[in-house]
Order: C-alpha cells, then sequence, then structure tokens
C-alpha cells in the first residue's frame, strides 16, 4: 500500500489557542509575515488577550546593581532543553535590559512589568521591549513635616471589558514614627502610546479612610485591583475597581501580632504581609510572628462579597527555630502548580 500524498492541515483555531500562544512574541512577529490570514490572527485582540493570558514555563529575573544608582537587568529565563514538561532548570535565552531601567520591580501582570525608579511608574513590555514611563504626580501640597517622609506606591490594573489599562497610586505623608498620616490616591488612564496624565481619585464611600499607609505590592484580579494598606496601625485590604474606579476596604481577622505596630511604632513590620494571587484569590501571605512564634500563615479572600476568609498555617518545631534566625521572606507569586516563590 503507497503512502497518501494528502497533507494534514491542523485547525486553525488549535493551531491559534494551543501552538501559537505559547511560542516567543519574536517568533510571532517573524509568522506575520507567512500570510495575510496569520497577519490578521496574530494582530487581533482575540489573539492578544490569549497570548496574554496563558501561562507559559518562562521566569523573569531581576538583579539590581547598588552601585550603579539602582541599575537592573532583566534576564528572561527558559526551562533547559533536558527539563520535562514540569521543567526544574531554567537556562538564560534572552537580555531584557534597556537603558532607563532600574529600582524595583512591583508587579507584573498580562506580560507587562510595572516598576518604580527615581519615584515615577515605568510600564514595561519585555516581548516588545517597549517601556513607557508615567509623568511626575503632581503632589507639593503634600507636605512633609520635619523628621517624617513621603512615600509613593503604584499598583496596575486592567479592565476586561473596556480592555483598559490604568495604574493606581497612593501617597501617603507621615510625620516622625508614623504617628499621623494622610494620603491620596491617583488614577492614570494608560493609552496607547502612553500618554496622559494623572487625576486624584474621589475617595469611595464616605467611611473610606484618608489615613492610609501603603505597603509594596499588589495584584489585580478579574478587573479589580487589591492591596494592602495600614489604617490607624491596623491592616487592611483595598479594592479597586478598575473599570467604575470604586474604593473599597475589606477588614482582615484579627491577627496574632496586630498590636506591635502600635506598640512599637515599627514601620518595618508592615513588610511582614505580603499580597499575591493564589488558586485565583486574593491571598496574605503573613509571617508577623515567624520569628517569635514560627508560624508562616496564608490568609485567603474566599468570597469578595461576603468578605468571608480562611487561613492555613505551618508551625515550624523547635528545633527548626535557628533557621529563620536572620531570614526574611520575599513572596513574589507562585508557579503553574500552585506553589509560592
Amino acid at each position: 500500500m503507497g503512502l497518501s500524498s494528502e497533507t494534514l492541515e491542523l485547525p486553525m483555531d488549535l493551531v491559534t489557542d494551543e501552538i501559537l500562544t505559547r511560542l516567543p512574541a519574536k517568533s510571532l512577529m517573524r509568522f506575520k509575515c507567512v500570510s495575510k490570514h496569520w497577519l490578521s490572527v496574530i494582530c487581533s485582540k482575540y489573539f492578544s488577550n490569549r497570548f496574554l493570558t496563558v501561562p507559559a514555563p518562562r521566569l523573569y529575573l531581576s538583579l539590581r546593581d547598588l552601585n550603579d544608582k539602582g541599575k537592573s537587568v532583566i534576564l528572561s529565563l527558559a526551562p533547559s532543553s533536558s527539563s520535562s514538561t514540569t521543567p526544574s532548570s531554567f537556562v538564560v535565552d534572552h537580555d531584557l535590559t534597556i537603558p532607563r531601567m532600574g529600582g524595583n520591580i512591583v508587579q507584573f501582570f498580562r506580560g507587562f512589568m510595572c516598576y518604580i525608579y527615581r519615584s515615577r511608574a515605568h510600564i514595561y513590555n519585555p516581548a516588545t521591549r517597549q517601556l513607557v514611563t508615567l509623568p511626575f504626580i503632581n503632589s507639593r501640597n503634600m507636605i512633609v513635616p520635619r523628621g517624617g517622609d513621603k512615600v509613593v506606591y503604584y499598583y496596575f490594573g486592567h479592565d476586561p471589558i473596556n480592555d483598559q489599562y490604568k495604574v493606581v497610586s497612593l501617597i501617603s505623608v507621615y510625620s516622625l514614627n508614623g504617628a499621623k498620616v494622610m494620603s491620596k490616591n491617583w488614577v492614570f488612564d494608560l493609552k496607547a502610546g502612553g500618554g496622559g496624565s494623572w487625576r486624584e481619585a474621589a475617595l469611595t464611600p464616605p467611611e473610606f479612610s484618608p489615613h492610609q499607609l501603603a505597603v509594596r505590592g499588589g495584584v489585580c484580579i478579574d478587573g479589580v485591583i487589591y492591596y494592602v494598606v495600614y489604617v490607624d496601625y491596623k491592616a487592611v485590604v483595598v479594592s479597586f475597581d478598575v473599570r467604575s474606579e470604586e474604593f473599597n476596604m475589606i477588614q482582615i481577622p484579627p491577627r496574632d501580632g496586630d498590636e506591635d505596630l502600635r506598640r512599637t511604632l515599627d514601620w518595618s513590620l508592615t513588610q511582614n504581609l505580603s499580597i499575591l494571587e493564589h488558586g485565583g484569590k486574593v491571598t496574605l501571605f503573613d509571617q508577623t510572628i515567624l520569628k517569635d512564634k514560627g508560624v508562616l500563615a496564608l490568609w485567603t479572600l474566599e468570597d469578595v462579597r461576603s468578605k468571608k476568609w480562611s487561613c492555613k498555617s505551618q508551625t515550624l518545631k523547635l528545633c527548626q527555630m535557628h533557621l529563620i534566625s536572620n531570614i526574611k521572606f520575599l513572596i513574589r507569586g507562585t508557579t503553574q502548580k500552585g506553589a509560592l516563590v
């Protein structure tokens, strides 16, 4: 029996959803030249959204040079050729560094990096190496008291209905030892080419406190940005609906160590609480009492409407306590299997 000369043609939806979405952006740019049909597919909004949301086994590594004004190097790491379907080793395949890159990466979302450099927010697309630098916020009327300080944080989100990206900024001014805090929220509509301007946000509902001190890092889930602030020395989660621009506060259940901040006025304690997305839900990584009692806790917001939380904790054995005497965990996110990294 002779071999058939017929060519097996794969369905285009299979090619789009299962093959093209897993390719690096550089390859996709070349494939746009295959035909007009491929050009229209790759440039379509549907494919862009699929490409940004399909998880890929890739890591991004940020190396910061503290001796060179905070200059950073961004490296892309892909699974090594010898890795299985669940890779355990990665190799550097691209250097994504560009001029004017530095500071701290505070959020990685839908293929974009949001980082702070010299008090300004920058949005970077590592696939195309496009960089948008947001303008300074005019906050000169927020006067810093003697011995106090001003801190600026940024949070990046996307409205999937209107396909609109926005950046929220919280600027806090506080007095010596953080005894008095005043803050303002600002919103930036990110447009094509990076145009736009900052506008001060209206705080709703009325009980939304203007006395907030923020914690670095936020997440965006289903069109809502979440981040942690401290109000009257107590941690709460703030939600910002990207579409309606409505702010709300979500109370966190009482935790061990809640009174330490009020008692010591040591604001470095605020870094013991990190926010991340875990299983599609807002999750808090809590190491407040790790050094005292050896306890790590994960608080998960099970239902946003009812504001119901659940908690899972891990307690170290007494013989393990010496291992964490000088350690502080910095949680950046989760793997595809849900492990914290």
